[in-house]
């Protein structure tokens, strides 16, 4: 594992999520989150949605400063909602959520290399199985 994952994984969430004052916009499936009993109501700056209602009207309305996403959903990935973010002008964060990975540093720079425009980072979550707390 790099340092930089590393670090990810001993970093609490609101260490990635500090000096937000907006809406944190959640991309995900959310009727197959529904389907599985996720709670995807709106919460106090959270707010969840496809990647299909991804607009400038929604960007706009939710004051978005942060976009989460996984790493790769059922019906998209990283770089589809990078796309999207690109053709829709955003200049907030957009973190990508997924399990620990290995050689995670090879993602961000692919992303990087093809969004340098996007402030991106991966948000590396611990696999429970292998211990870590």
């Amino acid at each position: 594992m790099s340092g930089y994952a590393r670090q990810d994984l001993e970093r609490p969430l609101s260490f990635h999520l500090e000096g937000l004052t907006n809406t944190t916009v959640v991309i995900g499936d959310i009727a197959r989150w529904k389907a599985e009993g996720r709670n995807v109501q709106a919460l106090n700056g959270f707010h969840f949605i496809d990647i299909d209602e991804l607009t400038p009207e929604l960007l706009e309305k939710q004051k978005a400063d942060m976009i989460l996403s996984p790493l790769v959903a059922h019906n998209f990935d990283a770089v589809d909602v990078v796309s999207k973010l690109i053709e829709l002008e955003f200049r907030g964060k957009y973190r990508a959520v997924s399990d620990d990975i290995p050689d995670s540093e090879i993602i961000r720079k692919e992303v990087q290399l093809f969004a340098p425009e996007i402030d991106f980072d991966l948000l590396l979550m611990p696999n429970p199985e292998l211990g870590f707390n």
